[in-house]
């Protein structure tokens, strides 16, 4: 595991400048660390994600104890090319692995977690958190998941014609609004749906008045104080999902600290 772990922690082909020499370092004080910790074991964090190009990237988190505290740091970000299994390493210093649910790293067959309990059936997995929070997220009634698909067909009508978009910046600088552009909504960056609902929440008028002058039939959305009202308690809701999802985030977190802010988010609610 070493060996491949030290190729992708000094490849070129990184997708962030400083993770291309972040990789090596990390590995050989974990070897030295090893004196300290005689097991040796650490505890990985992974997660694949396809970026704005199209391309899959594979990021990796290493989690180990020294004599006085825990170690974390970035490992490597790289690029996935071809078919990538967990077939051809040495997985039985690790003691931890916590990945998304994705078939690609917990199938019972080809998935990471299976490779890996092939060669070390003590290693524990866990489902990431975060991961989770934003899959619930996406559970809403029926009656809200229309207005979110009408928003995102307003947002596309603007924003994906270039002609349209131009025009619509116009109004917003002739009208003197804050702001002078719709957001695009992605399901593949978590924290989209809030900031885009938020925009179009914000720029509403001047949403009615270009749908309006190009008599559009989701104008109509607008008169609707339902509808309205719907889309407001989303901008805000998601808003607050957001601030949630960031809070989840960073180094030196545990399981009971992130267990402790989703159940106090939910007893807000």
């Amino acid at each position: 595991m070493d060996q491949w772990l030290s190729r992708a922690g000094s490849s070129r082909n990184n997708s962030t400048g400083d993770t291309a020499e972040s990789g090596e370092p990390v590995l050989k004080k974990m070897k030295t660390e090893k004196v300290k910790n005689p097991s040796g074991t650490f505890a990985l964090q992974l997660d694949e994600s396809t970026d704005v190009s199209g391309e899959a990237q594979l990021i990796a988190f290493v989690r180990y104890k020294d004599t006085l505290e825990m170690n974390e740091h970035i490992l490597f970000c790289k690029k996935l090319t071809g078919r990538t299994t967990g077939q051809d390493l040495d997985w039985k210093s690790c003691s931890h692995v916590c990945t998304d649910g994705a078939a690609a790293m917990t199938g019972r067959v080809n998935g990471l977690m299976a490779h890996i309990k092939k060669v070390n059936p003590d290693v524990t997995w866990t489902h990431c958190m975060i991961h989770r929070e934003a899959l619930a997220s996406k559970r809403m009634s029926p009656e809200l998941n229309d207005v979110l698909n009408d928003a995102v067909k307003l947002i596309n009508f603007i924003q994906s014609r270039p002609l349209n978009h131009r025009l619509f910046q116009s109004l917003c600088e002739d009208g003197g609004s804050e702001h002078k552009q719709l957001l695009l909504h992605t399901d593949v960056r978590w924290l989209s749906r809030g900031k885009t609902l938020q925009r179009l929440f914000e720029l509403r008028n001047e949403v009615r008045a270009f749908l309006s002058e190009h008599t559009h039939p989701l104008v109509a959305m607008f008169d609707d104080a339902d509808w309205v009202a719907r889309l407001g308690y989303l901008s805000d809701i998601f808003s607050k999902l957001n601030q949630l999802n960031l809070s989840l985030q960073g180094k030196d977190t545990n399981v009971l600290s992130l267990y402790d802010k989703v159940c106090g988010f939910m007893e807000k609610l």
